[in-house]
C-alpha cells in the first residue's frame, strides 16, 4: 500500500493555494483535496508495519507546529518540472517531522534518505518549461504570494491512489497534534 504522513491544510489555506495555482503558466494543478505538506513519504508500506505505526502514533504526544508560507519554488534536481508553495522552516515544524520520520522507522517503515524541505506542491509537468512560460513562472516565483499560514491540528496518514487520471490521496487515519 503506497502511503505518507501529512499535514492537511485548512480551507482558507486551500483557497489561496487555488488562486495561486490559476496564476502558474505551467503544470497540471495538484487537485483540491491532494492538497497537503507531506512530512514522511512511506512509499509501498506492508499492513503489519502500518498497524504498528498507528499505534506508535496513537500512543504518542506530537507537538503542533506553526506553518507559514514563504515564496514559489522548484526542485532544480528534477527534470520534470514541480511548482510548490514553499513553508518557511521553524524548529517546532523540523521537531514535529523528525519525530514521525522515527516512528515511522521504529514501526519498520523503510524511509528514502533526503533532507526535509517543507512544501505544497501546486502543479507538475512532464518536462521543466521553456520561453514564454518558463519567464512567465521566473516571474511569478519572484513574488510573495499572500497564503495565510495556519496552527497543525491534526497529522494524517494517507494512501495514495495511481491512475492514469493521477494520484488521488485517501486519509486512512487521522492523529492530534499538540
Amino acid at each position: 500500500m503506497r502511503t505518507f504522513l501529512a499535514l492537511p491544510i485548512p480551507d482558507a489555506t486551500i483557497d489561496a493555494l487555488i488562486r495561486l495555482q490559476s496564476t502558474l503558466p505551467t503544470g497540471r494543478p495538484v487537485p483540491e483535496d491532494n492538497l497537503h505538506l507531506t512530512l514522511t513519504y512511506l512509499g509501498d508500506t506492508p499492513e503489519e508495519v502500518l498497524e504498528t505505526l498507528h499505534d506508535l502514533l496513537t500512543a504518542s504526544r506530537l507537538p503542533a507546529a506553526q506553518i507559514t508560507f514563504g515564496g514559489l519554488g522548484t526542485f532544480a534536481e528534477m527534470e520534470r518540472g514541480l511548482t510548490f508553495a514553499a513553508i518557511h522552516p521553524s524548529d517546532t515544524l523540523a521537531a514535529l517531522q523528525a519525530k514521525v520520520a522515527q516512528l515511522a522507522r521504529t514501526a519498520g517503515a523503510t524511509l528514502p534518505r533526503r533532507r526535509f524541505r517543507p512544501h505544497v506542491t501546486l502543479t507538475r509537468a512532464n518536462r521543466q518549461p521553456k520561453g514564454p512560460a518558463r519567464d512567465h513562472l521566473a516571474a511569478a516565483m519572484g513574488a510573495q504570494p499572500d497564503i495565510p499560514g495556519f496552527t497543525t491540528h491534526a497529522l494524517c496518514l494517507y494512501q495514495s491512489h495511481l491512475s492514469p487520471q493521477g494520484a488521488r490521496h485517501e486519509i486512512l487515519a487521522t492523529y492530534p497534534l499538540g
